[in-house]
C-alpha cells in the first residue's frame, strides 16, 4: 500500500499569519502612540518656551518702562523744573510795573521749558521714533545732549537702509538712551560717538565715550547699573549680542550686534 504525504496544515499557517499581523498591528500602534506622545511633549515644550519668552519680554518691557520713568522724573526735576522755578522767581520780582527786560527773561524761560517738554515728548514717543526712523531719533537725542551740556557728539551711519523691525528699533533706541544717560551721570566725558554699520544680514551699533571708564566685571556681578547680564538678556530678545569694553581712564564702548531675520528696511 502506497504511503501518501500528509495534507498541508492550513490551520497552522492561519495561526502564524495572524500572530505576525497582530505583531505588526501592535508594533505600529505603539509606534503611533510613541510619536503622539513625543508630539504632545514637543507641543508642551513649545508652549512653555513661548510662555517663558513672553514673560521675559514683559520683564524687559517693565525694566525699560521703569528706567524711562526715572529718566522722565530726573529730566523734569533737573531741567524743566529748574527753568520753571526761575520763571516763577522772576515773576515775583515784577512789582506793579514790570520792566520789558524782566518780561523778556520770563518769556525766554517759559519758551525754554516748552521746548524742553517737546523734546522730552519726542524722545519718549514710541510711534514717533519708528516714524522718523532710528537714525533721525539718534541724531535728535545727540542734539539734545549738545544743547544741554558741554559734551561734543558725533554720529555716523555706514548704511543705506536699516533692516530692523519696529520692536528692535525701540529696544536699540532705549538702550542707546540708557547708555547716554549713564555717560552723562558717571563718565565725565567730553565726547560721545555713535556709529552704525549695517547690511541686510546684520547691524553693528557702537556707543563710544572718552570718559572715566570702569571695570566691566562689576557689571557682571550686577553691582553697577542694571548689570551686564540684564543688558545681554534685553539684546538677546531682539536677536542680538552686546559687548562692553572699558577700562579705568580709557572710556567705554558699548557694542551691539544684531542678526536680521527679515528683509524689511527701517529708515
Amino acid at each position: 500500500m502506497l504511503q501518501t504525504t500528509p495534507p498541508f496544515n492550513t490551520t497552522y499557517i492561519v495561526i502564524v499569519g495572524s500572530v505576525v499581523i497582530l505583531f505588526f498591528v501592535v508594533f505600529f500602534y505603539l509606534l503611533i502612540m510613541q510619536l503622539h506622545r513625543r508630539r504632545t511633549i514637543h507641543q508642551k515644550e513649545m508652549i512653555d518656551l513661548k510662555t517663558q519668552y513672553e514673560q521675559t519680554i514683559l520683564k524687559a518691557q517693565l525694566e525699560i518702562q521703569e528706567q524711562t520713568f526715572r529718566n522722565i522724573s530726573q529730566e523734569i526735576h533737573d531741567n524743566i523744573g529748574q527753568v520753571l522755578s526761575l520763571a516763577k522767581l522772576n515773576l515775583n520780582t515784577f512789582g506793579a510795573t514790570p520792566t520789558p527786560e524782566k518780561i523778556a527773561i520770563t518769556e525766554q524761560l517759559l519758551a525754554k521749558a516748552i521746548s524742553d517738554l517737546r523734546d522730552l515728548s519726542k524722545s519718549l514717543n514710541t510711534e514717533k521714533i519708528t516714524d522718523i526712523g532710528l537714525q533721525a531719533a539718534i541724531q535728535h537725542e545727540l542734539n539734545l545732549v549738545e544743547k544741554a551740556t558741554n559734551i561734543k557728539t558725533s554720529f555716523r551711519c555706514n548704511c543705506t537702509e536699516l533692516y530692523l523691525s519696529p520692536e528692535q528699533t525701540i529696544v536699540v533706541f532705549r538702550m542707546m538712551q540708557e547708555s547716554i544717560n549713564n555717560i552723562l551721570k558717571h563718565a565725565k566725558a567730553n565726547l560721545i560717538r555713535i556709529e552704525i554699520d549695517a547690511t541686510q544680514e546684520y547691524s553693528d551699533i557702537r556707543i563710544i565715550d572718552d570718559g572715566l571708564g570702569f571695570e566691566p566685571e562689576k557689571l557682571e556681578s550686577g553691582k553697577t547699573g542694571i548689570g551686564l547680564k540684564s543688558i545681554r538678556q534685553r539684546v538677546a530678545l531682539i536677536g542680538g549680542t552686546v559687548d562692553i569694553q572699558s577700562a579705568p581712564q580709557q572710556g567705554t564702548t558699548v557694542f551691539i550686534h544684531i542678526e536680521h531675520t527679515h528683509k524689511s528696511p527701517a529708515a
